[in-house]
């Protein structure tokens, strides 16, 4: 009777091992499998926003990604203005929304940058007219700004909202390192035979 126990306890564990090593091979698969993309989403609202500029500490570049439309950011009344927000992670930007309030900018530059130093182009505006602009963009980075070239009136630039949307960038999960020591292992608490 003891040899039965002794191969029953020996199955058992065998059978445990083998669905231990089935499950970290489907949880491997899983990591390994790149998840489906989710849909583009408003990535600006409430993330930290700074300004060359405002005209009031009550116009903050803050104002300009609060979500809420009856509050705005307002630069100095020069040419050479910008606003930037940190998106916190990189991502994939698909649009950019700008609801200008009456102060404008003709000409501007929507950018994007993964260090906030090196800045790429996105879309170039030369003839803007105010309002709620749209523009479909391709780029990705954490930080995304408005460069002011030229203004539309008078007055600074004035935002209602900079919106910014897309969808954050998944780090890859790197292929997990083989074991040491190679094939031949020996599981724990077996009888070695």
């Amino acid at each position: 009777m003891r040899a039965v126990s002794s191969t029953v306890t020996t199955t058992v564990r065998l059978a445990a091992a083998v669905l231990a090593v089935v499950l970290l091979a489907a949880l491997l698969v899983a990591l390994r499998t790149p998840a489906a993309s989710a849909a583009p989403s408003v990535l600006s609202t409430g993330r930290p926003a700074v300004a060359s500029s405002t005209d009031s500490s009550s116009r903050s570049a803050a104002k300009a990604v609060d979500g809420n439309t009856a509050t705005r950011w307002a630069s100095a009344r020069t040419d050479a203005q910008w606003l930037r927000v940190d998106l916190g992670r990189t991502a994939t930007i698909s649009s950019i929304t700008l609801r200008w309030e009456v102060a404008y900018a003709k000409a501007y530059k929507l950018q994007v940058s993964a260090d906030a130093k090196t800045w790429t182009t996105v879309s170039n505006v030369t003839a803007g007219k105010g309002g709620v602009v749209r523009k479909a963009v391709s780029g990705t980075g954490r930080y995304v700004r408005m460069l002011g070239v030229q203004r539309g009136t008078v007055h600074g630039y004035s935002l209602w909202e900079f919106q910014v949307t897309g969808t954050p960038v998944t780090p890859t999960t790197p292929a997990p390192s083989p074991a040491a020591g190679g094939a031949g292992h020996r599981l724990a608490g077996g009888s070695g035979s």
